[in-house]
Parts: structure tokens; C-alpha cells; sequence
């Protein structure tokens, strides 16, 4: 090569080289600078927040079924009495009547609200994972606060200049109506954290956290109670005002707070809230009803039963976590069945408790937080949850047809319907529930039946599948239970069971699919295919491309083992073994079983991100999330026309040709 040529390829070199260097340069200074700016909004207490009008979406073939039977807050705007609850926003007249129901389809971002509270002339809503809301009576507002980030809005405080928002992660902000700050989190001294309770007394601000205990903010410093200081614990969860003393309370006890002087005066613990009506001060307690607490008195700081009495109320409130709050003078009982209205009468513990409002579904879910759907025989939706056992629902209306619960059929896992003798098989986290045609229930647990642990996650039919010396019959086919224990093969009365002593590569199990007369099980350690009783291959992190170890579900379709992992999204297991990352799908978290196919499409719940969509013949993923009543999908059921996904806020049935078009 000639010199003149060397010299040409030399500079070429050079200038590609330091074009890329400058390419480099100019990206790494862009983040940097971007960093910096996000830096200097948290050092100089600068917040940046995101603000989107919201509108009703199009929800042309989506019906939602929800429950607002759980209340958590209520507020006086615009002489209404308006309600936060599990199914959406809510609103009254004097009388408690429902004038009308705010949810997904007039524009919420989500149905899951948590605290209210009205400052200059507009309702502010919290919700759990969508950030903070505005209402003026007709539009909504939505703030998504992201420098520093925070979603989780747990409590609201107006005053007169400014509105506190507490949230679970993102500390303590301010709102003057204008601008959004934090201003009552210095840059040195105790970070702010998992806000739970707030109280503004004139010039000073207490603040309760989930774990860090009480700080309170007086001429421009914040100071911590802890537990060395006195604080019975460190959970705090609501404060009051009775005279010139502030009250706290803690899941373990309720303190006065003199100056800087902390005194227990009770130790009653699972106190949700304090109020204080007529000179008295009352708690709601988290497994139902109220009672007084004495201000002053020591003689209160020993718990009894009879301190617990709950005297004149209904049976069915007895037993109701219930917050205490007051509004227009008025004392509110707000519990998981409802909104009331309590009327003190005498002696001092003995309250005339008045429904105000009945939860405008109440005839269709138990709870809004499901964890399974599955459809039996007769077509009819059984929905798991998982503090309130089963509902059974008609597929076309909602309405609940039957209910379910007990000391065993609670915590469900999951549903498996039997086509052939009409049985639905329940996985709970205390065994196995077997559902006759008739509805009547028999239990299999450990000593029972022998599996190798309680907390069931999944259970599988195995027709055809051969296991050492057990015959190979359609009518009695093996059951593999996955546990938290291991995994056991039930089969005419007999049970077997692995464990990581035979090979697992984890005891924790969650999935399991049956493929080409193998038999896949997700854990907690990664996949395993398995022959009999024995496993024949695993695929984890370190000797696959498996995205994570952690397998939540799987879903057998055309030959492909599709795997649903918890945070790495969705991988596919090939014909010839090898697997396959979806990167669309990165670093999303599926849930439990939450995965469903039609032979065209495969259906994928996530943690947060809605409903996936996977177009098996285009190979093409969409999400849905608009209309859904949460974007935590945890149960999916495929029907020829219809598409039934349930979530932690509701159940949403979706005409199938509105869903994929």
C-alpha cells in the first residue's frame, strides 16, 4: 500500500474514531447534565411533577365489575359528602344517597383510592399507584410526581396556605396551588419516609411514617420520636386534637404529645384512628369496632376484653376494620362494608351505629382484590380472592350467585375447573378444596392427603402422564400440586412427593405445564422438565438465557412452553430446548398463573403494567391497560367471545374483538 493510501486510511481512522468520540461525549454529557438537573431539584428541594387532564377513555365493549364496599376516606365538597373506596369516587346527598359513582369510565386513572381531602375550593384525591388527583365538580387532574418519584399516595392534609401529600414512596410534599415543593424536608436532618399519618396544628406539622415512627416539624426544623423516646411503636397511624394536647396513635399503643414530652396513656393495640367529638377520645380498631380511650388516665394503659366491648352494635360491624374520621360535625365509621354514621349515646361507650350508605355493588364482589378467575361447567365465573374466599358470578350480569369462605377457604391460589365431572379444584394457602357439581367442598391438606406442604400455589391434571408403578387411567388422572414445600402426585389416594432433596432446584413452587408428555414446573430457582418422578434438566440464569429464576407461570401453545418470570417478563421454551427472550416484555413482573391462551393469542398479567397481549401468528406484542380496573392483572379466563381479567380493583370482561383489533 502505497503512503499516500496509509496517510488516507490513517486520517479516516481518526476521523471516524473521533466522530464516535464526540458522539459518545456529547450522550455522556447529555445524561449527565440531565442527572444534574434532577440532583439539583432534590438538593434544593425543587419538585417536578407531571400534569395530564384526564378524559374518558372509549370503552366501547369493556364492562367493570368492582367493589367500593371498602372505605377509606370522606370528605364535605360542594355539599356533598364524597367517599374514597376500593371501587372508585363516590358521592352523596344529606340524605345518603348515592347521586353518583366516579371510576375508570368518567376518567380515573384507577379505582383503588386511599385518602381525600379539599383545598381551595377542589377536591384532591390519593390513589395507590397512580399518583395524586384534582376534581373542580368536573374535570380531573392527574400529578404524577417525578423528580423525586412518588405514586403512592397514603394520606392528604389541607391548610390554609398549604396541602400536605403524604405518600408510601416518596416522603412529604406541598401544595400552594400553584406549585409543588417540600418544603418541610430539609436537606439535613430525618429523611421523611412511607408517610402514614399527617396532623397540621397551626405552625407546627406532626408526621407520622409505616416505620421510622413520629417527626414533627416546628420553626423550620423536623424532629424524630422513636421508640427510645417513649413511642410504643414505631407504625404510626393516625393522630387528633383534644384540647391543647395532640394525640398519636400506633399499632401497639396511643400517646399524648405535651411540648416535647411523650406519655403513653394507652396501650390498645391495632389502632387504626383517632377522633376526638365532644371532649372525648375515641379509636377505630383494625378488627372492627371503636372504643374511648381516656386522655389522662393511666388506668386505660392496661388492655381487657371489656375495654374492647362493643356495645349496640350490628353483628355484621363487629368484626369491620374501621377508621374513625370527622366531617361536618359528625362522627363517620368507615369500614370494608360501608360508610356509617355513628350517633354517641350513653354510657360513653355504647354508639347507635346508622348505615349511611350501602355499597352500591353489594351484589356482586366480596373484594375488589382478586387473585384467580376460572369458569366451571355451567359457564359461571368463580373468582378467588384472597382475604375473602370465593364468589361465585354470573358471567353475563356480575351478580354474585353463591359465596365461600371459611377458616380453610381463604387465601386462594388458584382455580381449576374440571370439564368432565364439573368439579373445581382450589388451591388455597391451607391445601386443597375439592367443589362437587352440587357445591359441597371436601379438603385435602397434609395429613389428609399427604402433600408435602400446605400453601398450594397451582395444581395440574396429568392425563397420560406415567408415574412408576401407578396406572395410566383418563379417570384418574395425576394431580401435581405445586407447594412452598415441594411438589406432590396425587393419584388414587396416594401421594408422592419431590423436594430439593430429590433434585428440585428450589422447594418454592409457583407454575407447572404438561408438554409433550413432560412435565415443566416453575420455582423460585428456575425451570425443570421432569420424566416420572424424576427431573431431567433445569434451565436457570447461569446456564440458559432464562431472563430470571423466579417462574411465576407457564403456558404450553403449539409445541412453545411460554414462562412467565418475575421481573425478567416473558421467555419461550423451543422445540429443540432453546430458549428465547421476548425484550418487549424486559424487566416486567408477571404474576401467578396470570397467563391464558386461545391457540391465537396469548394473554399475560403483569404486576403493574396492565394486560399483555401476544399476537402468536404475527409475533407482535401489545398492552392494554386503558379501562382495565387495575393495571395489576391477576386472573385471565379466554372465552370464544369475551376476555375476563381480573385485577386487584375489580373484574373487567372485554369483547374479544375490541381487545385484539
Amino acid at each position: 500500500m502505497s503512503p499516500h493510501k496509509k496517510a488516507i486510511l490513517t486520517f479516516s481512522v481518526l476521523v471516524v474514531t473521533v466522530a464516535g468520540g464526540l458522539v459518545w461525549w456529547t450522550q455522556r454529557h447529555a445524561r449527565q447534565a440531565i442527572q444534574e438537573v434532577r440532583l439539583e431539584a432534590e438538593v434544593s428541594g425543587r419538585v417536578l411533577v407531571d400534569t395530564k387532564p384526564l378524559s374518558p377513555p372509549a370503552l366501547t365493549g369493556v364492562t367493570n365489575w368492582l367493589s367500593a364496599a371498602d372505605v377509606r376516606a370522606v370528605a364535605m365538597f360542594r355539599n356533598q359528602l364524597f367517599a374514597a373506596t376500593s371501587g372508585g369516587l363516590l358521592s352523596f346527598d344529606e340524605s345518603g344517597k348515592l347521586q353518583k359513582r366516579f371510576t375508570v369510565a368518567e376518567g380515573l386513572p384507577e379505582h383503588d383510592l386511599t385518602t381525600l381531602a379539599v383545598f381551595q375550593d377542589r377536591l384532591y384525591l390519593g390513589t395507590r399507584t397512580s399518583g395524586l388527583i384534582s376534581f373542580d365538580g368536573n374535570t380531573f387532574i392527574q400529578y404524577l410526581f417525578r423528580t423525586p418519584a412518588a405514586r403512592q399516595v397514603s394520606v392528604l392534609e389541607a391548610g390554609p396556605a398549604y396541602l400536605l401529600i403524604g405518600t408510601l414512596d416518596g416522603g412529604l410534599f406541598d401544595y400552594d396551588g400553584s406549585q409543588f415543593a417540600r418544603r418541610f424536608q430539609p436537606a439535613k436532618g430525618p429523611k421523611i419516609t412511607a408517610v402514614t399519618a399527617l396532623q397540621a396544628v397551626e405552625s407546627r406539622i406532626y408526621i407520622g411514617t409505616q416505620a421510622a415512627g413520629l417527626l414533627v416539624w416546628r420553626e423550620g426544623e423536623l424532629h424524630s420520636y422513636g421508640l427510645a423516646d417513649g413511642l410504643p411503636s414505631p407504625h404510626v397511624t393516625g393522630f387528633a386534637v383534644l384540647g391543647s394536647s395532640v394525640y398519636a396513635a400506633t399499632d401497639a399503643g396511643t400517646v399524648r404529645l405535651t411540648g416535647e414530652t411523650i406519655e403513653v396513656i394507652s396501650k390498645i393495640p391495632n389502632v387504626t384512628s383517632l377522633a376526638a367529638v365532644n371532649g372525648k377520645l375515641f379509636a377505630g380498631i383494625v378488627t372492627g369496632g371503636i372504643t374511648e380511650i381516656s386522655p389522662t388516665s393511666a388506668a386505660s394503659n392496661k388492655a381487657s376484653a371489656q375495654y374492647f366491648g362493643h356495645s349496640n352494635l350490628p353483628e355484621e360491624t363487629k368484626k369491620l376494620r374501621t377508621i374513625l374520621h370527622v366531617e361536618g360535625q359528625k362522627l363517620w365509621a368507615l369500614t370494608t362494608n360501608g360508610l356509617y354514621q355513628l350517633n354517641q349515646e350513653t354510657p360513653a361507650t355504647a354508639f347507635e351505629w346508622k348505615r349511611w350508605a350501602a355499597p352500591p355493588d353489594s351484589q356482586m364482589l366480596t373484594d375488589a382484590h382478586t387473585n384467580c378467575l376460572a369458569l366451571d361447567q355451567q359457564g359461571r365465573l368463580w373468582v378467588g380472592t384472597f382475604d375473602h374466599g370465593i364468589d361465585l358470578l354470573s358471567p353475563v350480569s356480575g351478580e354474585r350467585l353463591h359465596h365461600f369462605q371459611d377458616e380453610t377457604i381463604r387465601e386462594i391460589n388458584y382455580l381449576l375447573p374440571s370439564p368432565e365431572n364439573g368439579n373445581m379444584v382450589v388451591a388455597t394457602s391451607a391445601g386443597l378444596v375439592a367443589f362437587d357439581a352440587a357445591l359441597k367442598a371436601k379438603k385435602y391438606d397434609e395429613k389428609s392427603a399427604g402433600l408435602v406442604g400446605n400453601n398450594v400455589a397451582h395444581v395440574l391434571p396429568l392425563p397420560g402422564y406415567p408415574l412408576p408403578g401407578a396406572p395410566v387411567s383418563p379417570q384418574d388422572a395425576p394431580l401435581a400440586v405445586s407447594t412452598a414445600r415441594g411438589l406432590t402426585f396425587l393419584q388414587s389416594g396416594i401421594s408422592r412427593s419431590l423436594t430439593a432433596f430429590h433434585g428440585l432446584t428450589s422447594n418454592y413452587l409457583y407454575s407447572s405445564e404438561l408438554m409433550a408428555g413432560k412435565l415443566y414446573v416453575g420455582s423460585l430457582g428456575g425451570l425443570m422438565e421432569l420424566e416420572g418422578l424424576k427431573v431431567v434438566r433445569t434451565w436457570k440464569i447461569d446456564n440458559s438465557r432464562l431472563s430470571a429464576n423466579w417462574i411465576n407461570a407457564l403456558r404450553a401453545v403449539n409445541g412453545v412452553l411460554y414462562i412467565g418470570t418475575y421481573g425478567g417478563g416473558v421467555n419461550a421454551l423451543l422445540p429443540n430446548e432453546e430458549i428465547i427472550r421476548f425484550e418487549e416484555t424486559a424487566g416486567m413482573e408477571i404474576n401467578p398463573n396470570a397467563m391464558a391462551s386461545d391457540g391465537q393469542f396469548l394473554y399475560v398479567g403483569t404486576l403493574d403494567r396492565g394486560l399483555l397481549i401476544y399476537d402468536l401468528n404475527r409475533k407482535v406484542w401489545k398492552n392494554r391497560t386503558g379501562g382495565l380496573a387495575a393495571a395489576n392483572v391477576t386472573g385471565i379466563v379466554v372465552t370464544d367471545s369475551q376476555v375476563f381479567v381480573g385485577t386487584t380493583g375489580g373484574i373487567t370482561r372485554i369483547e374479544k374483538n375490541r381487545l385484539v383489533e
